[in-house]
């Protein structure tokens, strides 16, 4: 009679330790360090800043919200108009603001590969996908012959109703504040007489843009519908319901597609590139209620883009460690030349902040104190999450 041969693997996962158990690594401090291992060599972190951007700099907006920020920026400005300490830090925390042999293309796509690995996979799905955000971002103003910084800030709160009949919310202006970034800003905006009107030095198309300082706390948070029917954001150009997302594919190189043919219908973009263009859409998606093998494929895509790098460990705008990833620094209209950077939870695969860093001002935001490694806008995601239950709205 034969003998039954025995069962190898079995008997190998039999003999595994069980700290080497996949199932105790996910989300564990041995997954994270892991990767950090693979990024050896990443500098110290530095000082976390505070601001930039007051509304998602993720592309794709909900459906009603690119209509919102089309319009005046309408802020606040604490009574008094004195820069607080927070508002002087603002340093990047992403790594250098020159790429240094350690920090390769090819380690940034083997870091970024090895996230997508980590991504929660939990099977959840609710009646609304709820994400919380902190937002800021810095802006070059002139008065009176003369040029200062201002940082604007706030939370915004997104709901993503997935059920027939349910709606999708935007909640933002929450602890809105703008205010002169530093005591020198605040001197020379008022020495230009205080004035609430303001105009920024460039805008992204070239033009200048109005930016009202409204003296005092802002009443309440603006609560905007987002959805129109069903149709719940914006991927590219088009509107695209929740079944739409729940399609998008999760193999890497059949979202690249998805993604290739949205680019060539939104040609007309304000953003510079398709590497830029992939870059953010992929990293909204990681936010949208898609599936985890999704958020997974959107990492692939944004690790075989060209030139990403890795930044070692840094800590994000509202001090939470990770690990960083850029793009090469391109013109900014509005500082000079800056990169795009992301930084994710390694262990889990959580998108924590989607930011821009200064790496040579230009002479506007060099005479407004703006200098390299200024963090001078971002979006960082505080909560992501399904639940049954609507938004509280004021």
């Amino acid at each position: 009679m034969a003998r039954k041969r025995p069962d190898v693997m079995k008997t190998l996962a039999d003999a595994r330790p069980p700290e080497l158990d996949p199932d105790h690594l996910a989300g564990s401090e041995r997954a994270r360090h892991d990767l950090i291992t693979i990024l050896a060599g990443a500098p110290e972190p530095r000082k976390a800043s505070r601001f930039a951007r007051p509304f998602p700099w993720r592309w794709a907006l909900p459906v009603a919200a690119t209509a919102a920020a089309a319009g005046v920026l309408v802020a606040t400005l604490p009574q008094g108009g004195s820069g607080t300490q927070d508002a002087r830090g603002s340093r990047a925390t992403a790594g250098p603001t020159t790429d240094g042999p350690r920090h390769t293309p090819e380690s940034g796509r083997l870091a970024l590969l090895t996230v997508a690995a980590r991504v929660d996979r939990t099977a959840d799905e609710g009646t609304y996908w709820q994400t919380t955000t902190r937002s800021a971002w810095i802006g070059v103003a002139s008065a009176s012959e003369s040029t200062f910084a201002v940082v604007s800030s706030e939370t915004s709160r997104w709901s993503f109703g997935v059920r027939p009949g349910t709606r999708s919310l935007w909640v933002s202006g929450i602890d809105a504040t703008t205010e002169p970034r530093t005591e020198r800003d605040t001197a020379r905006w008022r020495a230009a007489g205080s004035p609430k009107d303001l105009t920024l030095a460039a805008s992204g198309s070239g033009g200048k843009l109005g930016l009202r300082l409204e003296t005092g706390a802002r009443k309440r948070p603006t609560v905007e519908r987002i959805n129109s029917g069903d149709t719940i954001a914006a991927l590219g150009a088009r509107n695209v319901t929740y079944a739409d997302l729940r399609k998008l594919p999760g193999d890497s190189a059949k979202l690249k597609e998805v993604l290739a043919d949205l680019y060539e219908e939104d040609r007309g973009s304000e953003i510079s590139g398709r590497t830029e263009w992939m870059w953010r859409q992929a990293a909204n998606l990681i936010d949208l209620p898609v599936r985890p093998e999704v958020r997974a494929a959107a990492y692939r895509v944004i690790a075989d883009l060209p030139g990403i790098r890795s930044l070692g460990e840094v800590t994000d705008p509202l001090g939470r460690e990770g690990v960083g990833f850029a793009l090469p620094a391109t013109g900014r209209p509005d500082y000079g030349t800056a990169r795009s950077e992301l930084i994710v939870d390694p262990a889990t695969g959580a998108l924590l902040s989607d930011q821009e860093v200064l790496t040579k001002p230009n002479a506007k935001a060099a005479e407004a104190g703006l200098t390299a490694g200024t963090v001078v806008n971002y979006t960082a995601t505080v909560t992501s999450e399904w639940t049954d239950r609507q938004l509280k709205t004021p």
